[in-house]
């Protein structure tokens, strides 16, 4: 096996392992972020930012330092290619893992009533800003209204409609990946690439 064979097989081998834990992370987070605003505040901004910070800034700062870590576990060096091909392996795992332990097992085993809940919180949290902006009544049941006219529509789906999600979701990860490989890409140095050259 040449050395670029032995390391792209490492890269894949080590983007797997990532991945695994990257997806249980973010499993983890998940569920997390859905009891924060279930139990633990209900209302308010906290509504909004929770499920933000948990399902979007700290994924891609955990995501970001793995393959950071991954590079320097190859040996610091890697091309463009190379980090996207390892950061959309990570990817891609760490996806598979959230959808089967979140929409297969989470949502059908430990809690069936996960988008029910998920929707009263919305609503009422959107009813309590609107109060606080000092709306009036006939404003605040327009905007519910509006609001569940909203999430009827996203809990509709379809076989096609689903498939076309999970499709959407990880032509968005390659996207990341692509984003994640140009920052994070740092070629072996020439003398380095010359004898990897006459390795082979």
């Amino acid at each position: 096996m040449s050395t670029v064979d032995n390391f792209n097989k490492q890269l894949r081998i080590n983007a797997v392992i990532r991945g695994v834990i990257l997806g249980a992370i973010l499993l983890t987070l998940n569920i997390f972020s859905f009891y924060f605003i279930t139990k633990i505040v209900q209302h308010g901004n906290l509504v909004v930012a929770g499920p933000f910070f948990f399902d979007s800034i700290f994924p891609l700062i955990i995501a970001i330092l793995f393959c950071w870590d991954m590079r320097r576990r190859i040996g610091g060096y890697w091309d463009f290619k190379q980090a996207v091909t390892g950061a959309f392996i990570m990817f891609l795992v760490s996806y598979a893992i959230l959808a089967i332990g979140r929409d297969v097992v989470f949502t059908r085993v430990v809690e069936p009533d996960m988008v029910s809940k998920t929707e009263a919180v919305m609503l009422n949290a959107r009813s309590e800003s609107l109060k606080a902006q000092g709306a009036s009544q006939k404003e605040i049941s327009s905007q519910m209204t509006e609001l569940k006219k909203e999430l009827e529509l996203q809990k509709d789906q379809g076989f096609f409609n689903i498939v076309y999600g999970y499709l959407a979701n990880v032509i968005l990860l390659f996207v990341l990946a692509l984003v994640v490989g140009s920052i994070l890409k740092k070629p072996a140095p020439y003398t380095l690439q010359v004898n990897k050259d006459i390795a082979e």
